[in-house]
């Protein structure tokens, strides 16, 4: 399956983050996968056109919801592009060895971020784990979601997990 470049530019930038201290906290790694994420994007040349990546924006009463997701790549709205349902590319979650009820928290968030902002795409990174726990999704959004499982410094795969024609499927990637 031919995969959209945001993916693409995802799993790049997971593959880079295999530093044992970076992969110990949420925080940690989502600084480092940040950073890799910006430079694999501007690889796809993804990063035009008033497009940009940012890290915990809060979203507000404006945009509908009070969430703070932990990265969008979007083209924020201003005085040219007004409405915040326009221009939101994707969204990513991340969680520290998240359980399948933490997880299935989570996914619920970024259902709802594709609901009410129109996100096209939405990511969750499980870090540390095995298990992306995408089997746990009720939304409505399959079409839009990928979810991954980074492992920790001993494991040899990561875990990319999305549906396809209806069916959860479940690839393992070399790092």
């Amino acid at each position: 399956m031919l995969q959209p470049p945001e993916v693409i530019a995802t799993i790049s930038a997971l593959r880079s983050v295999r530093n044992p201290r970076l992969l110990a906290t949420e925080r940690g790694f989502q600084g480092a996968f940040y950073g890799a994420l910006c430079t694999a994007l501007q690889c796809q040349r993804l990063r035009q056109d008033g497009r940009i990546v940012e890290m915990e924006y809060q979203k507000s009463a404006r945009h509908h919801l009070s969430q703070r997701p932990d990265i969008i790549y979007h083209i924020p709205a201003d005085v040219s592009h007004p409405s915040v349902k326009d221009g939101n590319f994707a969204v990513w979650a991340l969680k520290y060895m998240g359980s399948a009820r933490v997880v299935e928290k989570d996914l619920r968030k970024l259902d709802q971020m594709c609901r009410v902002l129109d996100y096209r795409l939405a990511l969750f990174v499980n870090v540390s784990s095995s298990k992306t726990h995408l089997d746990a999704y009720v939304g409505r959004f399959r079409d839009r979601l990928h979810a991954f499982a980074v492992p920790g410094v001993r494991g040899s795969s990561i875990t990319h997990s999305y549906f396809s024609q209806g069916c959860l499927t479940e690839v393992h990637l070399p790092l």
